[in-house]
C-alpha cells in the first residue's frame, strides 16, 4: 500500500496483481485471467471495494476503520457467544432442577402408596382418634395410587396428577411439603413434650 493511497487504487492493484498470477500460470490473456478472478469470493470483494462507497477514501483511513470495526464486530460476537452461553446454562440448569423434581414426586408417590404417612404419624396422640389417623394415612396412600400430589397456593390446597405438573408448579408443591412438614414437627413435639423436645 502506498501512502495517500485511495481504496480504489489499492482493490484495482490487488485484482492486477492476481490476474497477472493467473495470467501467467495458465497462460490466458490478462483479461480473461481477470474475469476468472472477479468470480471468486475474495475478487468480489475487491471490485465492491473498488467500486463501492468507500473507494474514494484514503485506503491508510480505510484499514484502521475495518480494523476498529472487525474489532467491535468480534468483540459483539464474543458478548453474544457468552450471553447465550450463559442462557444455554440457565437452561440446562432449570430441566435438570425440572428433572430432578420429576424424579422426587415419583419416589414420594411409591413411598406414599407404601403407608408413608402411616408410619410417619405412627400412634395416636392423647386426644388424636385412632379412625381419623387411619383415614387421613388411606386418603393420602389413595390419592398416591391415583398419582394426585397436594399443591398449595394462597393457602388453599389442592390436587394434581403428576404427570400434569409443569415447572410453575413447583413452588406450590414446595408450599406444600413446607405446610406439612412443620404440621408434623408441631404434633411430634406435643407428643415429646416440653422437657423432651
Amino acid at each position: 500500500m502506498q501512502k495517500d493511497q485511495r481504496v480504489a487504487d489499492m482493490a484495482i492493484d490487488v485484482l492486477a496483481r492476481q490476474a497477472g498470477a493467473r495470467a501467467q500460470w495458465t497462460g490466458e490473456a490478462f483479461e480473461e485471467a481477470l474475469k476468472a478472478v472477479l468470480q471468486t469470493e475474495a475478487g468480489r470483494q475487491l471490485k465492491e471495494l473498488r467500486d463501492g462507497p468507500h473507494r474514494d477514501e484514503g485506503a491508510q483511513r480505510w484499514q484502521e476503520d475495518l480494523a476498529r470495526t472487525r474489532d467491535e464486530e468480534r468483540n459483539r460476537a464474543q458478548q453474544e457467544g457468552r450471553r447465550r452461553a450463559r442462557q444455554e446454562e440457565r437452561s440446562r440448569a432449570r430441566l435438570a432442577a425440572w428433572e430432578s423434581f420429576v424424579q422426587e414426586e415419583l419416589r414420594e408417590l411409591e413411598l406414599r402408596k407404601n403407608g408413608q404417612l402411616a408410619r410417619v404419624l405412627g400412634e395416636p396422640q392423647p386426644g388424636e382418634s385412632p379412625e381419623a389417623l387411619q383415614r387421613l394415612a388411606s386418603e393420602d396412600r389413595r390419592q398416591a395410587e391415583e398419582g394426585l400430589v397436594a399443591l398449595m397456593s394462597n393457602g388453599e390446597v389442592f390436587y394434581k396428577h403428576v404427570e400434569e405438573l409443569t415447572e410453575e408448579d413447583m413452588p406450590a408443591r414446595e408450599a406444600v411439603n413446607r405446610a406439612r412438614r412443620t404440621w408434623l414437627k408441631e404434633r411430634r413435639d406435643v407428643w415429646l413434650g416440653p422437657e423432651e423436645g
